[in-house]
C-alpha cells in the first residue's frame, strides 16, 4: 500500500485504521446538545463558573453560550441572541469547518476557502483575536453592554 493510499484514506503506516476523531468530537457535541436541550441552564448551574468573570468580572466571548444554545433547541432565535449573539453567529461556521474536518475534499466552496484562508492564516488569526476582543469591549463597556451581555448573574 502506497504512502499517498494510507493518507486519503486514513489508514497508518502501521496497517490499522485511525479513530474517527472528527466523529468522536461529533458524538461529544451531540451529548452537550442532549443535556442542554433536557436541561434549562437558566435555571439549573450546568457548568463551573468563568474564570475570565471571575478574575476580571467582565463577560467573556463564550460567557451565555450554553444559554444561548439551550435556546435555540427551544426555538427561541432572539433568546439566543440576546445571551450570546457571536454564539449564534458562529454556530453555521463551526460546522462547515467540521464537515471540511471530517469530509475533505467533499465540497469545492470549502476547498477554495481553505486553500485562501491557508495562504493568510495569520491574519486570519489574527483577525479571530481581534474581532474576540471587541467582542468582549462590546458586552462589557458602553451603549452595547445594555443588550450584548446576557442577563445571568
Amino acid at each position: 500500500m502506497s504512502e499517498d493510499h494510507r493518507v486519503l484514506t486514513g489508514v497508518a503506516s502501521f496497517g490499522v485504521r485511525r479513530a474517527g476523531t472528527p466523529w468522536v468530537a461529533a458524538a461529544a457535541a451531540a451529548c452537550a446538545c442532549a443535556a442542554v436541550s433536557l436541561v434549562d441552564p437558566t435555571r439549573t448551574a450546568m457548568s463551573p463558573p468563568c474564570p475570565f468573570k471571575v478574575v476580571t468580572g467582565w463577560w467573556c466571548p463564550f460567557c451565555g453560550a450554553t444559554r444561548s444554545a439551550s435556546r435555540l433547541f427551544r426555538g427561541d432565535l432572539a433568546g439566543a441572541w440576546h445571551f450570546n449573539a457571536l454564539f449564534v453567529v458562529t454556530i453555521p461556521f463551526v460546522v462547515l469547518a467540521w464537515f471540511e474536518w471530517a469530509q475533505p475534499g467533499r465540497i469545492g466552496l470549502l476547498d477554495r476557502t481553505r486553500r485562501l484562508l491557508g495562504r493568510r492564516r495569520a491574519g486570519v488569526i489574527t483577525s479571530m483575536l481581534v474581532g474576540a476582543a471587541a467582542w468582549v469591549l462590546l458586552r462589557n463597556v458602553g451603549p452595547g453592554a445594555a443588550w450584548f451581555r446576557y442577563p445571568g448573574s
